[in-house]
């Protein structure tokens, strides 16, 4: 009778054990899950890419622009210096030409209008603008595209209106 009393524990304990590893392959699905959230979409992710904006026509203009993936398209940064004091230039993503072209008076039409930059008493400007429904890797295929900073409308002394003084190739 001992006998026939100790042969369901063994069985207990396999059918436990078993019971347990089932338990530890539901939390290493979780991990899984887990893994799948960081693998996610480069817009997810952040993907960033910071190119340089150099000066146009002389104007001595220069700085940044920071292009960052957010959820519902790309968030595009413009940090400039030596801009005219308290002035605002006109920020725009050109497509179908380069910088080259634009500085030989061959732009090409605005595809995505940014907001435009306003400049401190120091020179300086900053300025976030929303692009919708693209990514980063988006506006840097396909057909070549152009960040142009325009000269302040209105203002003919160093730069006539329009013309752009800082430029950065999106290739």
């Amino acid at each position: 009778m001992d006998a026939a009393c100790t042969a369901p524990i063994p069985l207990l304990l396999a059918v436990l054990i078993l019971l347990g590893g089932c338990g530890g392959e539901d939390s290493s699905s979780g991990g899984e899950e887990t893994t799948k959230e960081t693998t996610s979409t480069s817009a997810e992710r952040g993907e960033s890419q910071t190119i340089d904006l150099t000066p146009s026509q002389d104007s001595g203009v220069s700085g940044t622009a920071t292009l960052t993936n957010t959820p519902g398209g790309v968030e595009v940064k413009l940090d400039l210096q030596n801009l005219k004091s308290n002035s605002e230039h006109p920020a725009h993503i050109h497509e179908g030409g380069t910088c080259a072209d634009d500085r030989a008076g061959n732009g090409a039409p605005i595809e995505y209008p940014l907001i435009p930059v306003s400049a401190e008493q120091d020179g300086t400007g900053s300025r976030t603008s929303q692009i919708q429904e693209i990514t980063v890797s988006g506006l840097f295929s396909d057909t070549p595209k152009y960040i142009d900073v325009h000269a302040e409308p209105g203002s003919e002394e160093d730069n006539p209106p329009g013309v752009g003084i800082s430029c950065a190739d999106l290739s």
